[in-house]
Order: C-alpha cells, then sequence, then structure tokens
C-alpha cells in the first residue's frame, strides 16, 4: 500500500512540475510575441509611392507601349524602388537605333524597350499613370508611331 502511494505521489509530483514548466514557457513565449508586435509597430513603414515604368516594343520599334514594373498605389520604401529599378537598368544595354536616333535595348524573348523611369510621389499616383499593360501582359493600351 506504502509502494502505490508513494508511487502515485511521485507521478502527482511529476505531473504538477511539467505542468508548472510549460505554464512559465507559454508565457515566456507570448511575452516574446507580444515584443515584437511592439517592435514591429515602432518600425518606421513606407510613405513613398513608387512608379516604374519601360516602353516596349514587339514589332521593331514601330509601336510603343507603356510596361509598369511598379504601379505606384502601395507605399514602398525608396530602397526597394531603387533596387527594382537598378535590376531593370542592369539589363539596359542600350544602343542607339540609326533609323530614329532613339537610345534601345533587346530583350531575351527580342522585343525592343527603351525609356525606363521612376517616380517617387507622397500619394498614390492617379489610374491615368497605370492605366497601361502590366509587366508580362501582352496587351496594348497605348501606343505611339514613330514618323
Amino acid at each position: 500500500m506504502k509502494k502505490k502511494l508513494i508511487i502515485a505521489s511521485i507521478v502527482l509530483l511529476v505531473v504538477a512540475i511539467s505542468g508548472g514548466l510549460y505554464y512559465n514557457h507559454n508565457e515566456e513565449v507570448i511575452e516574446e510575441q507580444e515584443q515584437l508586435a511592439k517592435e514591429k509597430a515602432n518600425m518606421p513603414k513606407p510613405s513613398d509611392y513608387c512608379l516604374i515604368t519601360y516602353q516596349q516594343s514587339s514589332d521593331n520599334g514601330k509601336n510603343w507601349h507603356t510596361v509598369i514594373i511598379n504601379s505606384g498605389k502601395k507605399p514602398v520604401y525608396k530602397a526597394q524602388c531603387w533596387k527594382k529599378y537598378i535590376h531593370i537598368l542592369d539589363g539596359f544595354k542600350a544602343s542607339i537605333n540609326h533609323d530614329d536616333g532613339i537610345w534601345h535595348s533587346k530583350l531575351k524573348d527580342g522585343k525592343i524597350i527603351a525609356h525606363p523611369s521612376m517616380h517617387f510621389s507622397d500619394k498614390p499616383f492617379e489610374a491615368e499613370h497605370t492605366s497601361t499593360t502590366k509587366a508580362g501582359k501582352d496587351t496594348q493600351n497605348k501606343s505611339k508611331q514613330n514618323n
């Protein structure tokens, strides 16, 4: 009888200690999560709007349409915009087209790109700036003829 009582009290003691340790561990985890949430809330939020575009032609420079890389509707950090823009410029190995005198660069798929541009604003860009082609789509909403 004494053995059963000792074994039961040891099991009860182990369960109580395990429960206490588990509770303390959960409290520490919750405190860490709250502290991380406070630090994240105190981080500066992106406040700049960035519009990145370039002109693209799939018919050897006869018709051009604007391709939008970043629409300028969501706030982003300036460093992120510069990173995207520099990535575009790295692939922009341009040369002058002797027919029209404009700087051009060819993509891997043979399309010609020109006029990469980046604009910053404190407010979201209007719909008129973002109504043209998104990057990766082949619709032509704006085109201009080289005369």
